[in-house]
Formats: C-alpha cells, structure tokens, sequence
C-alpha cells in the first residue's frame, strides 16, 4: 500500500499526495501504474519549467496527474464538483485500487 495524504483544495478539488513518489522519475512510474490499473481512453504528459502535468481519461471523466504538489511529492487531482456522483465512485475506485497496489 502506498502512503498518501488527501487534501480538499480551493473550490472542492481533491488533491491526493502520493508519498512515496517525490521526484519526476517517480512521476514516469506513477504514471505507468496508473495506466495498467486504469486502463485509460486517452492520456498524456507535458514538461514545463516547473513540473511535469499530466492526466487520464477514461469514460469520459477527467483525473490530473504532477511531478509536484505544495506536500514535496507527486501528486493525482479531480474536482467533484464538475462530476456525477457515479464518476466521482468511479474516480475513487481507480485512485484506490492504485493506492493499494
């Protein structure tokens, strides 16, 4: 299992810090699990200057992926608040099931 905090952000985002994954290598194998457990229709990466942002769509639901978050590790994001309550279990069931790996 991994160790992870879950924060409420601005607007009822959720933010879920992965701890164990603290630096843009992490975040290549971060994303390499995510997609063998997720199974996504799309997703994808892009560098900046400051981290490497990327996400996942499957079913139509949008999850958002960093090399760096404000708790100095990567981290994995969706907002409720632009969801249905099924694709926010949804959502929860995937990030889980990667958290429990």
């Amino acid at each position: 299992m991994k160790s992870y905090s879950k924060y409420e952000m601005k607007h009822g985002a959720i933010l879920i810090a992965v701890e164990d994954y603290t630096n843009d290598e992490a975040f290549g194998q971060m994303m390499k699990e995510l997609t063998q457990i997720i199974e996504p229709d799309d997703w994808g990466y892009s560098v900046d200057s400051m981290c490497i942002g990327g996400y996942f769509r499957k079913d139509g639901i949008l999850i958002r992926t960093s090399s760096e978050c404000p708790y100095d590790c990567c981290a994995i994001f969706y907002e409720p608040s632009k969801m249905t309550e099924q694709e926010v279990e949804k959502t929860e069931e995937w990030i889980r099931k990667f958290l429990e790996k």
